[in-house]
């Protein structure tokens, strides 16, 4: 399930079912450490029955028998309910993690003004309510069971006890046995039946932690469908070419891409433009080896990524997503994570949040780059807008080293002096270098060498602006629509 850098196939992100393995799987690796414990606890309790067994058969071989014969129907009954309650509690995975996502709405700072312009608090509080009403009456009717069940099972070794005191008491009336013989043997048959219950009570935690460990193996189930079978390392990528590209996302039969080809070539800036769902973050998706191509192929520098090293590969772009999250690490923490191998220093960081528009944050940290982003584990954090999470997310990609720079709808949060600023930036700073960027601003595609427009997956159009405004078709009718937004009569 895990590719070679260390991460899960990015489609199981959407997996509902794949959460629902993850989560269980959290929750059980920590018996892994318990199962030597829970050894040692048999060794040592197996040890003091077999001393208790043979030094009481010295009088009637028969009492050990039958005093081990007493705790079996309650281990086989605490067995059954063992695993009863683990598939129960595998059942109900799905319904404590929505349970989790429910507190997160309740306490999380990020939910807190919507649902209290909506004013359902309460309402999302009885949801959590009746859940866990439904979560513990499920848990209640099976331990309610295994109670009663055990509870008289478990008193058939100490009726097996008062059975056997009372025969060795007759034998000392009857002179085949002393007062002395009584007191031994009534503490031999105490001392066997805490060994043969801390023997049972560790055998059960040894098959309850099995059935964990065997669990969690599950998940090494899920292939990994991204191999990591490449063996060319890539210094710098020149060129890349999608060939006849198709593509779907698992689990779905529409295609997002249809038949994609279109070529970048060395220091060439490209910009792809279409509406929504046209397949642009996708492409870039691909060119990643995120997904893999359904037909046709990417080439790098004439060979296909899947020959190269997917560490390597990755290691040539820099990449600003659309949705890129910022880390509750500090400022410099937020910068130098994106190129953790790079023996990194506090000018670079700087400039990087200069270029990327974001050095009104580091003005307003009265700890530099010290500061925390965001007031998780830090009262004094800094709080920052969704423009400045988008810049600082730009400086992470500004400060990664790379030969190709990929811009998923870098100004979408920006305000216009902002946007106006970071392409000024942009133009400089692309220039000369390969770069891929994605814009629903159709104004901002000036800094492109050449524009590839998609629609409904398929490239409609390529070429220069000029080009594709003389040719009068897809392009041009978007550019126009978003002219005459800005037109006064």
């Amino acid at each position: 399930m895990m590719d070679k850098a260390g991460t899960a196939d990015i489609e199981y992100f959407d997996n509902a079912e794949y959460y629902d393995k993850l989560s269980a799987c959290t929750r059980d690796a920590f018996v892994i450490s318990q199962l030597l414990w829970n050894t040692i606890s048999v060794v040592g309790a197996l040890f003091s029955m077999i001393v208790s067994f043979i030094a009481l058969s010295r009088l009637k071989w028969v009492y050990g028998v039958l005093m081990l014969c007493a705790t079996i129907p309650a281990s086989i009954a605490s067995v059954k309910y063992t695993k009863t309650l683990y598939t129960l509690s595998l059942e109900q995975i799905n319904g404590e993690r929505q349970k989790g996502y429910l507190q997160s709405l309740l306490l999380e700072r990020r939910y807190a003004q919507g649902l209290r312009l909506f004013d359902v608090c309460d309402k999302i509080k009885e949801r959590y309510s009746r859940l866990w009403d439904t979560l513990f009456s499920e848990k209640k009717s099976v331990n309610k069971k295994r109670a009663i069940l055990t509870g008289l099972l478990e008193c058939l070794p100490e009726f097996m006890m008062a059975l056997i005191g009372l025969d060795i008491a007759v034998s000392v009336l009857d002179g085949y046995a002393t007062v002395g013989d009584y007191s031994l043997y009534t503490g031999l048959i105490s001392q066997l039946w805490n060994g043969v219950y801390m023997l049972s009570n560790a055998v059960i935690q040894i098959y309850d932690n099995q059935l964990k460990v065997s669990n969690l193996k599950t998940l090494g189930e899920y292939p990994n469908r991204i191999l990591d079978t490449g063996t060319i390392e890539v210094h710098r990528i020149d060129t890349i070419e999608f060939n006849h590209v198709s593509f779907s996302y698992p689990g779905t039969q529409k295609q997002v891409l249809d038949d994609v080809s279109f070529y970048l070539g060395k220091g060439e800036r490209v910009a792809l433009v279409g509406l929504n769902g046209s397949g642009k973050s996708t492409l870039i998706k691909l060119l990643l080896r995120l997904y893999e191509t359904d037909k046709g192929s990417i080439k790098i520098n004439g060979a296909d990524i899947r020959e190269y090293k997917l560490k390597s590969l990755r290691q040539n772009f820099s990449v600003y997503f659309q949705d890129d999250p910022s880390y509750s690490f500090t400022l410099r923490e937020n910068i130098a994570i994106a190129d953790m191998e790079k023996s990194s220093n506090d000018e670079e960081i700087i400039r990087a949040l200069t270029d990327s528009g974001a050095g009104d944050i580091l003005e307003r940290s009265q700890t530099g780059l010290d500061a925390s982003v965001s007031r998780l584990f830090d009262s004094q954090g800094i709080e920052l807008s969704g423009g400045q999470y988008q810049k600082l997310a730009l400086a992470r990609a500004f400060y990664r080293r790379h030969s190709v720079l990929i811009l998923d709808e870098p100004s979408s949060n920006l305000d216009p002096r902002s946007e106006h600023q970071i392409f000024e930036k942009l133009k400089i700073f692309t220039k000369g270098k390969t770069t891929l960027f994605t814009s629903h601003r159709l104004t901002n595609v000036m800094l492109a060498d050449r524009i590839v427009v998609l629609e409904n997956g398929r490239v409609l159009e390529e070429g220069t602006q000029r080009d594709l405004l003389e040719h009068n078709g897809r392009f041009a009718e978007l550019f126009r629509y978003q002219q005459e937004r800005y037109q006064t009569d």
